[in-house]
């Protein structure tokens, strides 16, 4: 996108989205807000909406998040009122066809991620490859006929494991996707237990040996165990969720890879944030819960009694965790639903 569309894009969305202040389509479930979803699997645009598994989400402008619909094969867009509007796919056109959002079909999209100049991508797990969204340039509105949808990295429909230029390259279920300062896109590829990034037409290897493990070390010494999302820092830090191995990791910029010390254990890390003071935040889902963990690797619950539910204080198997303008938005995969918790007080910056 070129910088006068940019601006176009992001002036647009400030002004036609609503304030965090406005909740006019949201309730209160304990601490928790529930933005949008009804609870019950569907598939429905406006306020509350319906989803049918909810599984990542993005940033996208004020009050607003971007959300992978998985079992509905679609993108979709939530506002902090609780609107709900799907730029792209469909339930029932569940496939692989580029174009218009009105008409690209998708295959359980998982993780999403914008740009610093508004591109999306998706991480197509069912069908193996990586997608561009990108929002046309003074459309009306922000629906399915706003955007248009590309192939990025893969081969649709053909898992496996290849490096090399990017039509050719080959993906075993990637999950989540971050985009670097740089403009290049890091793939956690689960199937092949290996980072993975797209940069200028290429696609390349950058952490993992492909082996299912847990082991630290640089580039093809390190192991994962289901690295299931992915989380960027200011400081370049990529953190992943490895939910296999119940860790969290650290991979540097060399790609030297850690694991982070943590003073108790977590069951199934399944997503993976970042909050603006580098806090690492957690969708724990083997516990229904979400953590916030601190320097000394101490986790502290911003949500979920430990019980999985849909009443006061409960989640249902989380998949997804993202801080954005002041609260910690999770979607409540079981539940059907977007939910906002408050930001909890955990103290010193890591």
């Amino acid at each position: 996108m070129k910088d006068e569309s940019r601006r176009w894009f992001l002036a647009f969305l400030t002004v036609c989205l609503l304030p965090c202040g406005v909740l006019a389509g949201s309730s209160q479930v304990g601490s928790m807000l529930v933005v949008a979803g009804t609870g019950e699997a569907g598939f429905e645009d406006g306020s509350p909406g319906k989803f049918n598994k909810p599984i990542r989400l993005a940033p996208y402008g004020p009050g607003t998040v971007l959300v992978a619909d998985i079992f509905n094969h679609a993108i979709r867009i939530v506002s902090v009122d609780g609107g709900v509007r799907t730029i792209a796919g469909r339930p029932e056109w569940k496939g692989f066809e580029d174009g218009m959002g009105a008409t690209a079909r998708f295959a359980s999209p998982h993780g999403v991620a914008i740009s610093q100049d508004g591109v999306i991508a998706v991480a197509e797990a069912e069908n193996h490859t990586i997608r561009l969204l990108e929002w046309v340039p003074g459309s009306e509105g922000l629906g399915p006929e706003s955007f248009t949808v590309s192939l990025a990295a893969g081969v649709p429909g053909e898992g496996g494991m290849k490096d090399g230029p990017a039509e050719e390259a080959l993906f075993q279920s990637p999950h989540a996707v971050a985009w670097t300062a740089q403009g290049d896109l890091l793939v956690a590829d689960i199937g092949n237990a290996r980072i993975r990034k797209v940069s200028s037409g290429v696609v390349e290897t950058v952490a993992g040996s492909g082996e299912v493990g847990r082991r630290d070390g640089e580039g093809a010494e390190a192991s994962f165990h289901y690295p299931m999302d992915i989380a960027l820092a200011e400081d370049g830090t990529l953190w992943i969720a490895d939910a296999g191995a119940h860790s969290v990791r650290a991979m540097q910029a060399n790609g030297t890879v850690s694991t982070k010390e943590l003073t108790s254990g977590i069951d199934t890390p399944h997503g993976i944030a970042i909050g603006p003071d580098g806090t690492v935040y957690l969708a724990e889902m083997g516990t229904h819960r979400i953590l916030a963990i601190s320097p000394d690797g101490t986790a502290t619950v911003v949500c979920g009694n430990g019980e999985a539910g849909s009443g006061p204080g409960q989640l249902n198997r989380p998949a997804a965790v993202l801080v954005h303008d002041g609260g910690v938005w999770v979607a409540d995969l079981d539940n059907h639903r977007i939910v906002i918790c408050p930001l909890p007080d955990i103290g010193t910056k890591p």
